[in-house]
């Protein structure tokens, strides 16, 4: 038996809130100062506070009678690594661009009806676990407003367009066992086919960062980012792409 699919998702908002509380943490220009660095490094590591879930439906045709295929995937938060530059432009205003990946393996639960060969209208019910995984690569390009309200302090808020490259395992196919007189049958196992999808978005975040030495601080923060991506093809809902990210790393200034 050999199936194909097509896409399905929700939309998870609540990060968005949390940043723009980030955002809120830089107070009226006047309170401000122009920070002493032009250039900021930084390389971070954070974690993915939103799961991403979707699900599959599929209907084929064996022995001339309607069969069905559906998978639910789930994958839970990930580590992400990121990496960037912010370039100060005029006075606390900046440009920035920065590299993020993740990467998640999990299980589907796959659920299946397969007609019987002998007698009509008495499918078989068969499930099963299938492992699966999720990759997103995103390049996020920023405008921030980079201020320092302390010698010491710096805080920096962002927003701007993403882009995604987004590989995503799928169920294609299940095995199963069965015997005469073909009462019941038994799952196997599952084929998988993994697509690519390149889709765009957008993100927003804040940090607040801390210096350690003349050129270098600590700095923690969270950014949201979203994009859908649609794979055709697939019978599969919409797959959320992002999400909330919290963490922290180092930065070079310059």
């Amino acid at each position: 038996m050999s199936c194909r699919l097509i896409p399905r998702r929700s939309l998870d908002i609540a990060g968005l809130v949390l940043l723009l509380a980030a955002a809120g943490a830089v107070r009226p220009a006047h309170a401000q100062s122009t920070p002493d660095s032009r250039v900021a490094v930084s390389v971070s590591a954070a974690a993915q506070a939103t799961t991403t879930s979707f699900s599959q439906a599929i209907s084929f045709e064996q022995y001339a009678e309607a069969g069905s295929l559906s998978a639910a995937y789930s994958f839970r938060p990930q580590p992400v690594i990121d990496a960037g530059v912010t370039v100060r432009v005029w006075g606390p205003f900046a440009v920035g661009v920065s590299a993020s990946h993740s990467g998640e393996s999990a299980t589907a639960q796959v659920n299946a009806s397969v007609p019987n060969p002998l007698v009509f209208g008495q499918p078989r019910q068969i499930d099963g676990p299938a492992a699966v995984s999720h990759a997103e690569v995103g390049l996020h390009v920023n405008l921030a407003y980079w201020v320092q309200p302390t010698p010491r302090m710096e805080i920096v808020v962002s927003g701007g367009p993403s882009v995604f490259r987004v590989d995503q395992d799928f169920v294609s196919d299940v095995t199963y066992e069965q015997d005469y007189p073909y009462a019941t049958a038994t799952y196997q196992s599952a084929s998988v086919i993994r697509e690519r999808q390149t889709v765009t978005g957008a993100n927003i975040g804040g940090d607040v960062g801390w210096k350690v030495a003349p050129h270098v601080s600590l700095a923690a923060g969270l950014r949201y980012s979203h994009a859908t991506a649609n794979f055709a093809g697939t019978s599969a809902s919409p797959v959320a792409i992002g999400g909330v990210h919290v963490g922290g790393g180092v930065r070079l200034l310059f």
